[in-house]
């Protein structure tokens, strides 16, 4: 007969003696959790919403988004800015009932992108982060996500109308595009109030803190000339020399590129391109500010205030591809003149030397009889020979309706206006194009052999003197508002996108409507980069620092003086027709 051994540990488990012990012992388990994973977050978001793409830098990052009540991420491209967002709003919904935030940006369609990374790319691959969502809306009129535990992430315009607004954390995306006076008197207004859970409504947790109220801001590096190089500043002296709650870091191309987010030899090709634009790429790339030298002729600040062309004078057959009324073919106004401006390269591929075209359209005003000089297109190419640049010269000269052409027949000058005094055919278009000839410089228009050749050509000789007056009138046109640039590209491509074709167009057809935005930045980034000297004879000399180019400045600066020639021939003609009715013995009607 078996003898059955003793037992030497009994565990008797006795049912729970109602359903407010097993809550309570649920509660602090969560309670437990909760307290780690908001410690952890980068660890909620891999255990709990399986975002293993997250690299070891941006949990980091996530860890010290949550640490920080004022935080400043200024990144380059590539880095992905957005996905990082997205990951933080999420995981602060969940850790924090309640919780309202708030994404607010220069343009609405840059805030919608955050919410689509949440509803694309991270619902698809997380079973819970689904069970946690109510519902959401990712229109661009009116973006929300709404989390069952009542917290919720908003889409808001950086604008007047969104007053209204109320949030417990405030996310800047590309803050740089956001107006100062907006931010402050509207956008961080929303911190009405703090995060109130309803433990609060017991009286033993009266005293007890409350989560401060966030501010995020994040963008690329802009000019220091800009309100957001001064909140830059401020970040970091409370940051590294009051040690308070803010946070700022920088995370240069070489950070996204080590983990595989940017290829290095995309970023190679870029910067051997021949336009390629070195102030821009330590901008967004190096996230660096770039200011103005102490020695700079012109400055950012009176070059951007000049930024107010919504849309570039394209072409007339790239109108007609868009097929849309806001952006039909700009027809001449009464007395308007277009200059085709060119500033001539010939070497190929040449590092500092490209040929530039720039349209400069002179809008004569009726009160004051002087010209508005309006550039809403500039084209650049890599030299080439001189039948190829007369070839697209001459396109662009009928294309836009051009009246006059403006070129240094100086050197290499000489080259091109040789090809234009001759007829030329163009097999493209089958088209013949007459000859040319100056109708400024009787020396130069004796070089052109074809009889009743179109005098279109306005010859510049590019002496010392000339180009000290040139550029100093040219900085008081631009001080006295009298020239306009085209909008920044990142505004321009939010107009583009409004229409229906741009959008069903390949990124390359694309490019090619953004280019003049693109080309005015260039524009933008010569001018505040050129330095000046008192010369010989007190004359100005503006030179470019090495590595720099100048070549579409050379060109706007040319077209500019003759627009001071023209306008002097508007008011004397003015005068002239005043004074032949006064002879008469007419009054002349005033405007």
């Amino acid at each position: 007969m078996a003898v059955m051994k003793p037992l030497s540990k009994v565990v008797i488990y006795l049912p729970e003696k109602n359903n407010e012990d097993r809550y309570k012992r649920i509660m602090e388990g969560l309670g437990i959790w909760t307290s780690y994973y908001r410690a952890n977050p980068h660890r909620f978001a891999v255990d709990y919403l399986n975002m293993k793409w997250l690299k070891p830098f941006q949990k980091m990052l996530l860890v010290l988004m949550f640490r920080f009540t004022y935080v400043m991420i200024i990144a380059s491209r590539g880095m992905g800015k957005s996905q990082i967002v997205a990951a933080f709003c999420v995981l602060w919904c969940i850790l924090y009932p309640g919780t309202k935030i708030c994404i607010a940006a220069g343009k609405r369609g840059q805030s919608i992108n955050c919410l689509n990374k949440i509803i694309e790319e991270f619902l698809p691959n997380s079973q819970n982060l689904r069970n946690e969502i109510l519902r959401w809306n990712n229109a661009p009129s009116e973006g929300y996500i709404i989390f069952k535990n009542t917290s919720t992430i908003k889409v808001v315009t950086a604008a007047d109308s969104a007053r209204s607004a109320r949030a417990n954390i405030i996310v800047f995306d590309e803050f740089r595009l956001i107006k100062k006076e907006i931010i402050d008197k509207v956008l961080r207004k929303f911190k009405a109030g703090q995060r109130t859970p309803i433990f609060f409504n017991n009286s033993d947790y009266k005293d007890y803190p409350k989560e401060p109220n966030k501010e995020i801001y994040i963008s690329s590096a802009w000019y220091k000339h800009h309100w957001s190089w001064n909140k830059f500043r401020a970040f970091f002296k409370s940051c590294f020399v009051n040690e308070e709650k803010y946070f700022l870091c920088g995370f240069p191309y070489q950070l996204p590129v080590s983990q595989g987010y940017y290829p290095l030899e995309q970023i190679r090709e870029e910067m051997q391109e021949d336009d390629f634009d070195n102030i821009s790429f330590s901008m967004e790339m190096d996230s660096l500010f770039f200011g103005s030298s102490e020695n700079a002729f012109f400055t950012f600040e009176d070059l951007d205030r000049t930024r107010r062309i919504l849309k570039p004078l394209y072409p007339r057959y790239q109108c007609d591809l868009l097929d849309d009324p806001k952006f039909k073919y700009e027809e001449k106004v009464n007395g308007e003149v277009r200059l085709l401006s060119v500033d001539v390269a010939y070497i190929p591929s040449k590092r500092n030397d490209v040929t530039a075209f720039v349209l400069m359209q002179l809008l004569p005003t009726k009160q004051t009889y002087q010209y508005i000089r309006c550039i809403p297109y500039l084209t650049t190419r890599d030299g080439g020979n001189f039948s190829e640049q007369a070839l697209q010269l001459r396109r662009l000269f009928y294309d836009l309706d051009c009246d006059f052409v403006v070129l240094d027949t100086n050197g290499i000058g000489s080259g091109l206006y040789n090809e234009l005094t001759q007829e030329q055919y163009d097999p493209e278009r089958d088209i013949t194009y007459p000859a040319w000839t100056c109708r400024n410089d009787e020396k130069m228009a004796s070089l052109c052999f074809v009889k009743n050749a179109q005098p279109i050509i306005y010859s510049i000789k590019a002496t010392d003197e000339f180009n000290s007056n040139a550029a100093v009138t040219l900085r008081d046109g631009i001080v006295r508002g009298k020239i306009r640039l085209l909008i920044d590209e990142t505004e321009g491509k939010e107009l583009l996108l409004k229409n229906k074709i741009y959008c069903t167009m390949a990124p390359e057809e694309q490019a090619v409507y953004q280019l003049p935005y693109i080309q005015t930045t260039c524009l933008i980034n010569e001018m505040v980069n050129l330095e000046s000297e008192i010369g010989n004879g007190g004359k100005i000399k503006v030179f470019e620092k090495s590595g720099m180019r100048k070549d579409r400045y050379s060109a706007v600066m040319m077209g500019y003086a003759i627009a001071n020639e023209l306008e002097q021939k508007l008011r004397k003609n003015i005068k002239d027709s005043v004074e032949s009715l006064i002879i008469a013995g007419r009054r002349p009607k005033i405007r």
